[in-house]
């Protein structure tokens, strides 16, 4: 502190008047003292630098590659760098006085921050403290600011020390003594860094920073009950870094992204020779050879002894260069290794161009230069990879090579790959449409904003598949994998296609944008953004309401279609999906048109084929769920004003839906065994569902009227017969479909159903096939149907989980009450069990909604409105 308060010329003039001082009391002799000590240091330097004699500033220092790691708690090393998060606190003081350290007040702070100092490093479990760092600043005519880098556990311990008594003492004094000294400057800065997002590294020098620090651990001995309050040990944190993941930073970080521009680094690494040096280790450490865990720094010293870093408490104060050489960690030599060829992994980075021509990329940032010389567009970095497959079922068709006129990335072609060979079949497994079997691909080869969508969807639909497709929740901070955040880089990628050719004429650029907003829509009801979804749904209603699109799913004119009739078909059938999702629809209301099957007469004319059947029982479909949505908002009003309304609309559906019938009826009897396996399970469907809309019709109005429901379990129970039939014929059961297939039906028989054991059936065809419907997920139907089951078993008197009494005939049948009752807790709680890892706050007497993260809308659903509305408290 003395020597760093003044300036180089102030020592240069002050040494001169004293040498000047000297020769007028001493005359010449003063010079031998100077000159003797100037020539000792010179012979000193100069044989060490002839390597005559050992370099003594080399004494201690770690000659190889090393990182600083966190230590586990028994004080080996994972296999995970940056395995635990830190917290980084500077805290430093300058003087602005021309005194310097004579200034007024600065024997009083420094006499504060000692104490405060000392008190820290007297308690290190405490305050979370693993070590310090002192550093002047050198930028500056005289060294007088100084700055201390804490290194410490957690932010909590740090708060706990800064409202403690010594350091709220010296707060207290710097308040009274600011004013009064303006030239006395303090501060301090704060990182919380999070696990993995620190690294370093340590090349032919001593320990400092966070490598000077110390970590407490227990003593790794299996037959010695442990105490995680007390530490036994403190171990330093230098591990080998010449292999493994600690090479190199982008390793380090895990950026793999990076790695390939560290190649050359690596390289330089591995033509370092290393010398043996003695060192010290912990002694429990392992000396395999294995790179993963980490291995610490092994080597052996002239005494072929190994000394170990545990300390039997941590040093109270700054070590000493001794106490620093006893603890340094160098590691061993390799004897012969260096002249071994090391193989090492292909690199996956590089820019799109370079890895589509299978070239090697320099990377630079912006474009590369490879391709720039060559006069070829860089197409940028892909900041998002797909992990490497490792399951043969992942390639399930050769890579794509041809028909793209742009550039493609081996991950892209792997996820289309999947798209045109499971996702496309996927979709097509309930009812055919043309618009997966030739549109998407054909528009997906020749527009890359359609490409990237299809690539982004895929792999939402590859990820949500390996996961066992479950429910789809928005949970605010989720982690998402790495499938998910690929998918989000296409989807960025498409909708910038897209917006580079907005201002263009080309009249095709409208299917494009539409097929785009349907891909975008699938894509994030998979990922359970049900928000989103339906803005980007609205969208594109809207734009087909402003062509009068709609007109070409039920009277087709001769004139030029404006928008590719299957795509048109596929809005009609999520707009009236949606129309139970609170957002005013149906939009389109394609029952409203006049349509050529109505115009016919009234009498039984039986449909020619499946197309045409599935054609007018979407108008039958519209109908009803624009009956069902009016419906329940007038019942949450007077069903008694409104009643007259509600019958006249309800007629009109049933008028409408019988009609249907007269026509379908004879086609299911005398074409059904015309029909191959796949059209004979669409039938049956289109059956399933005019009974389920049959019910609903039936049980909207009498919502209220429990015994006027229970007359209707019959009907439900042949919905639910029907299904279970469905699902027994047809095991072929896809997990994602535009097209409704068996849940609406099933709805009613889970939820509105008085009897037990129809519901409970239900539930367990539910159970059976998770999977997407649209807007509908099997899931979040599954969690309302079991928790208002279990509400109202708990409301029922009749049934008791009391175990302790008579055992009766109906404890081996599945469907009694009290069984149903503990299988429904039991899963319940496994369920609160898995969300509580992802979402904070769930309760015992939370809402199903919580099950769905943060989404806006929910409130709106009809499933959501009359759950509340029956069950109030939850």
């Amino acid at each position: 502190m003395v020597r760093d308060n003044l300036t180089l010329s102030s020592w240069l003039l002050l040494g001169g008047l004293m040498q000047g001082g000297a020769c007028l009391l001493l005359g010449p002799l003063s010079l031998l003292p100077t000159a003797a000590i100037l020539l000792y240091r010179f012979i000193d330097h100069l044989l060490m630098a002839c390597h005559i004699t050992p370099n003594r500033y080399m004494t201690g220092s770690i000659p190889i590659k090393r990182s600083a790691q966190y230590p586990r708690p028994d004080g080996t090393f994972g296999s995970e760098p940056a395995g635990e998060s830190i917290v980084v606190f500077h805290l430093g003081a300058r003087c602005h006085h021309p005194l310097g350290m004579l200034a007024p007040g600065m024997k009083e702070l420094g006499e504060s921050a000692d104490k405060m100092s000392r008190n820290m490093r007297a308690n290190p479990v405490k305050y979370g403290l693993l070590g310090t760092s002192h550093w002047l600043k050198t930028d500056s005519p005289a060294g007088n600011e100084t700055m201390t880098v804490f290194y410490l556990r957690d932010y909590a311990a740090l708060h706990q020390f800064a409202h403690d008594d010594i350091h709220m003492e010296g707060v207290r004094w710097w308040s009274r003594i600011a004013k009064d000294h303006p030239h006395l400057a303090i501060y301090h800065e704060t990182y919380l860094v999070p696990r993995g997002q620190w690294e370093n590294i340590y090349i032919n020098g001593f320990p400092t920073g966070i490598a000077d620090t110390w970590f407490p651990v227990q003593a790794a001995d299996d037959n010695k009950e442990k105490n995680p309050e007390v530490v036994e040990k403190w171990v330093r944190p230098l591990v080998d870094a010449r292999d493994g993941v600690l090479r190199s930073a982008s390793k380090r970080l895990q950026l793999t992204r990076l790695e390939g521009r560290e190649k050359e680094h690596d390289d330089i690494d591995r033509a370092v020779p290393t010398r043996p040096v003695s060192h010290s280790v912990p002694a429990y450490f392992s000396l395999s050879g294995s790179h993963s865990p980490f291995s610490p720094l092994l080597a052996y010293g002239q005494d072929s002894e190994m000394t170990t870093t545990v300390a039997p408490s941590p040093p109270p104060t700054p070590l000493p260069m001794d106490s620093m050489n006893k603890f340094s960690t160098p590691a061993p030599s390799r004897l012969g290794s260096m002249n071994r060829r090391f193989g090492g992994k292909r690199s996956r980075t590089g820019c799109r161009t370079c890895r589509a021509r299978r070239v090697k990329c320099d990377e630079t940032p912006g474009a590369c230069r490879r391709c720039t010389s060559a006069g070829r567009v860089c197409d940028g970095y892909e900041v998002q990879r797909l992990p490497l497959m490792r399951d043969p079922w992942t390639k399930i068709s050769p890579e794509l090579r041809s028909g793209f006129q742009w550039v493609i990335t081996s991950d892209e072609s792997r996820c289309f790959s999947y798209f045109q060979h499971h996702t496309v079949p996927t979709f097509r497994e309930m009812f055919d449409s043309s618009l997966w079997q030739h549109l998407v691909l054909q528009i997906g080869q020749s527009e890359p904003a359609v490409y990237h969508a299809t690539v982004a969807l895929s792999a939402i639909h590859q990820d949500a598949e390996s996961r066992g497709m479950p429910l789809a929740a928005n949970f605010p901070g989720r982690s998402q994998g790495p499938w998910l955040r690929f998918a989000q880089e296409q989807l960025g990628r498409a909708f910038q296609s897209l917006t580079r050719r907005r201002a263009s004429s080309d009249p095709w650029l409208r299917n494009v944008t539409l097929l785009c907003c349907l891909l975008f829509v699938l894509s994030d009801l998979l990922q359970g953004d049900y928000d989103d979804a339906f803005t980007h749904l609205q969208s594109g209603l809207r734009i087909l309401c402003e062509l009068q699109a709609a007109r070409e799913l039920v009277a087709p004119t001769p004139r030029q279609e404006l928008v590719e009739h299957c795509l048109v078909a596929a809005f009609a059938q999520l707009d009236m999906s949606t129309a139970h999702y609170g957002l005013g629809g149906p939009l389109l209301c394609i029952d409203s048109l006049p349509t050529q099957w109505q115009s016919q007469p009234t009498s039984a004319v039986a449909f020619a084929n499946l197309e045409e059947a599935r054609t007018a029982f979407n108008l039958v479909t519209s109908a009803g769920y624009r009956f069902m949505i009016s419906g329940e908002e007038i019942l949450l009003g007077d069903i008694k004003r409104n009643y007259a309304t509600i019958q006249s609309t309800q007629l009109r559906v049933r008028s409408l839906a019988s009609r249907f019938w007269r026509s379908f009826e004879p086609f299911y009897h005398n074409s059904y065994h015309l029909l191959n396996h796949k059209e004979q399970r669409s039938v049956e469907l289109i059956h399933l569902q005019y009974l389920g809309l049959m019910v609903s019709l039936e049980t909207i109005p009498l919502a209220d009227n429990p015994a006027a429901l229970a007359a209707v379990t019959p009907a439900i129970e042949k919905v639910v017969s029907l299904a279970e039939s469905i699902m027994t014929r047809f095991p072929e059961r896809p997990t994602i479909s535009i097209d409704v297939g068996v849940l609406p039906p099933l709805y009613n028989g889970a939820l509105v159903c008085q009897d037990y054991r129809v519901r409970w059936r239900a539930i367990k065809l539910l159970r059976a096939w998770p999977h997407r419907e649209g807007p509908f997920d099997s899931n979040w139907i599954l969690a309302l149907a079991e928790e208002a089951l279990r509400l109202d078993l708990l409301a029922d008197p009749a049934v008791s989980l009391d175990r302790d009494t008579a055992p009766s005939p109906s404890d081996d049948d599945e469907f009694a009450p009290g069984r149903m009752l503990q299988d429904l807790n039991d899963r319940r709680s496994r369920i609160k069990q898995s969300l509580a890892k992802t979402r904070e706050g769930l309760d015992d007497g939370g809402s199903p909604a919580d099950y769905l993260g943060a989404v806006k809308c929910v409130s709106g659903w009809s499933c959501m409105r009359a759950f509340r509305a029956r069950f109030p408290d939850c």
